[in-house]
């Protein structure tokens, strides 16, 4: 019986895992189809026949590759450092208040119109 339930959870999770990498693979597809449109529009409008439109590509592409460089898995130190900033907020919210109510109350907007 436990392995009905256990090749069940199997074949959804597999059903599920499929789902997600055909919806990234149509996400691919659209942005890939919207890159394409994009630069046709760039060519028509780009008065010098082809140089505008290489830079920004050069660009583009220079901009992804130095984010995707810079990226690196997050490590101890940094779970900690949000934990810590995650307690920092709790005590600022109990000290000071929410933040929206503050800047409303600053600007008249916090209290209910007397009827």
């Amino acid at each position: 019986m436990f392995n009905g339930y256990l090749l069940g959870l199997v074949v959804c999770s597999l059903i599920v895992l499929l789902y997600l990498v055909d919806s990234q693979r149509r996400l691919i597809r659209l942005i890939e189809s919207h890159t394409v449109e994009v630069f046709k529009r760039l060519e028509n409008i780009d008065p010098k026949g082809g140089g505008f439109v290489e830079d920004l590509k050069d660009s583009m592409a220079d901009i992804v590759e130095e984010t995707l460089a810079s990226m690196a898995p997050p490590q101890a130190s940094d779970h900690v450092a949000g934990a810590l900033a995650q307690i920092a907020q709790m005590w600022a919210f109990k000290r000071f208040g929410n933040p929206q109510e503050m800047i409303q109350n600053a600007l008249g907007q916090g209290e209910a119109p007397n009827e």
